[in-house]
């Protein structure tokens, strides 16, 4: 290199240290979102994906989308800032639709992903039925979050594997703890997981960047801490200690200090929303909420009733709690954390653990409280709100003692105390089978039918087809019922000249498949009269 070229390549690069230091590099829009997967839902779509690896040097802070291609692009309110985007309303089933998303951040929108196809269908919302899961080992889980990919619980028992891990909260891995604390509560928040415990010797916190390798961490004080969240920046667990140090705070999760809460009351539950950190407690007269804003100074507020509130949580735009006592008002809401309303829960059960995502607030119900011994709920141990204020009960997978319920990439998961083999329980959308291809058919008095199918994994299994020669106007069922091809269809007084088929399972029937016709049109949309006047197409999609 020659000299020339050895000051001028020094020269550049002091040039952008001095550009950086000032502030003059700017960032740049994000790189596109990959990985998509479109599930058609009722009316809308489930769309996931992989985030960009370059934000721009800028938080993202929505995702776009476009259904004609990037023709057109639709900014979703409130904002979507991870995996999965529900596009919720305003679709027409069994309609194509060309999926595209692009992610924001302060400097504008970025590149488009490639197009993913998508077709609603007739779904079953989340949070109506619940399938249950094996768990990684039968220990007494009492608390689970999601964060980059991941779902993480941990365990109040159990040697040596007190935590477990699931990518689709389906399958789970056990992961060694740091230590064999009782662990209450474990949260996520800028790139690491933070557990806290209610046992130990100054080692009541521990931390894992990936949710598989943890790390024993000195709580600010040796007392009984039972919930942790992050917000603005900042780690905050509370305690049912018996200190008036009943707050800790962090930065990182690693080094924590004390804080005064604002009543000595046994605090349960602490969540972050709307710049406020808000915790609620099982005790206490008049005064069983605490607000900060920024988790070191804390005010006491009034609870709705002075009932046994378990947990708190945060979404659009609202606080929810839950109690496991109360006469028909086990519910309270506030918009802004310090007044708060009374509401029905759909049953006067323990509840324990309440979550929001996707637009619904899923509470789960415990077994046994810890004053009196009673059951809680037969079948009813969930319920569930779109606005936080009605909500409906829903039948579970099985009447375990639920701890603690979340939602990540498109489902909702919930973790138990007890049970032996079945402690999750998972809530996904549940839609009808893709539109079967038909690929060949021989039509007579007897008419095979030959297709293929596809299903998303979100659907349930094929239970039988159905079958029309009328363009759809009417539907017949194949009897008996067949699940896979060929379809042997008897009985026809007059030979179709045309068929078209759907499936059917336990959430409806699939949008139609191609039509397939003994016809042989001069156009797609021409009416052929030998084929008695049916409308002939390849797809009706």
């Amino acid at each position: 290199m020659s000299k020339f070229l050895k000051i001028n390549f020094q020269g550049n690069l002091l040039l952008l240290l001095l550009l950086l230091s000032f502030g003059v590099v700017q960032a740049q829009v994000p790189d596109a979102p990959t990985n998509l997967i479109a599930t058609g839902i009722n009316t809308g779509g489930m769309i996931q994906f992989t985030a960009p690896l370059n934000d721009g040097g800028s938080t993202i802070t929505n995702y776009e989308y476009s259904t004609d291609n990037g023709s057109t692009w639709i900014t979703p309110s409130p904002a979507v800032t991870a995996s999965p985007l529900i596009i919720s309303s305003g679709l027409t089933n069994c309609t194509s639709y060309q999926i595209k998303i692009r992610a924001v951040n302060s400097v504008g929108s970025g590149t488009a992903s490639s197009g993913a196809q998508l077709i609603p269908a007739t779904s079953v919302e989340m949070g109506v039925n619940w399938t249950t899961g094996t768990s990684a080992a039968n220990n007494s889980w009492l608390s689970l979050t999601y964060g980059n990919g991941l779902f993480v619980a941990v365990s109040a028992d159990g040697t040596g594997n007190r935590v477990m891990t699931s990518t689709d909260g389906i399958t789970w891995t056990i992961r060694t703890s740091a230590a064999n604390n009782q662990w209450q509560s474990v949260t996520y928040g800028n790139g690491l997981f933070v557990a806290v415990s209610i046992d130990g010797t100054g080692n009541r916190v521990m931390t894992s960047p990936d949710g598989i390798t943890w790390t024993s961490r000195t709580s600010a004080e040796n007392n009984s801490w039972c919930s942790v969240t992050y917000g603005s920046g900042l780690f905050v667990a509370v305690t049912r200690g018996v200190t008036n140090y009943k707050v800790m705070t962090s930065p990182d999760g690693i080094t924590w200090t004390s804080r005064t809460s604002a009543a000595n009351n046994t605090w349960e539950s602490v969540t972050y929303g709307n710049g406020l950190f808000v915790a609620v407690s099982s005790d206490g007269t008049g005064n069983r909420v605490m607000t900060s804003p920024d988790g070191i100074t804390w005010t006491t507020r009034s609870s709705a009733a002075d009932n046994y509130w378990n947990a708190v949580t945060y979404g659009n735009g609202l606080f929810v709690a839950v109690a496991q006592s109360g006469t028909g008002n086990r519910v309270m809401t506030s918009p802004d954390g310090i007044t708060w309303s009374a509401r029905s829960s759909a049953a006067d059960n323990l509840w324990q653990s309440v979550t929001f995502g996707n637009g619904l607030f899923v509470a789960v119900a415990r077994n046994l409280p810890r004053t009196t011994p009673a059951s809680s709920g037969t079948g009813n141990r969930v319920m569930t709100s779109n606005d936080g204020i009605n909500w409906t009960a829903r039948n579970l997978a099985v009447n375990n003692d639920w701890r603690s319920v979340t939602y990540g990439n498109g489902v909702f998961v919930a973790v138990s105390f007890t049970g032996t083999g079945n402690r999750v329980m998972t809530s996904s959308y549940k839609v009808v089978a893709d539109a079967p291809v038909i690929s060949s058919a021989t039509l007579g008095s007897t008419s095979t039918i030959n297709f293929t199918q596809s299903s998303s994994v979100y659907a349930t299994a094929i239970t039988n087809y159905e079958y029309s020669t009328n363009n759809g106007s009417s539907w017949v069922a194949v009897s008996p019922a067949a699940t896979t091809s060929p379809l042997t269809i008897t009985g026809f007084a007059t030979v179709p000249t045309s068929i078209l088929i759907r499936a059917v399972n336990s959430v409806g029937n699939s949008c139609p498949s191609n039509v397939y016709s003994t016809c042989t049109p001069t156009s797609s949309t021409e009416t052929i009269s030998a084929c008695n006047s049916y409308t002939w197409h390849e797809t009706l999609y």
